[in-house]
């Protein structure tokens, strides 16, 4: 059975939402993981190291993993019609 071109549309428009959602997540990752890096060129104790450590990076790091991850399972995986 045919599906309703709207539907089809509006399931294209999601995913073209997705796919831009992907690629921000995935510029927020590697711009994070760049000033994870950056961190540690500073000698301990230093202002902008001990700045940059309190954003905790590592947690924002593993959250944008996750939301990357479920974005490839949504794209790769597709539910309902």
């Amino acid at each position: 059975m045919e599906s309703d071109p709207r539907e089809a549309t509006a399931a294209r428009q999601r995913q073209a939402a997705m796919v831009e959602q992907l690629r921000k997540a995935e510029l927020v990752h590697h711009r994070l993981q760049g000033l994870n890096q950056l961190v540690g060129t500073y000698p301990e104790g230093h202002d902008t190291r001990v700045l940059l450590e309190n954003l905790n990076l590592e947690r924002a790091l593993e959250a944008v993993e996750e939301d990357i991850r479920d974005l490839v399972d949504r794209l790769v995986h597709p539910r309902g019609t």
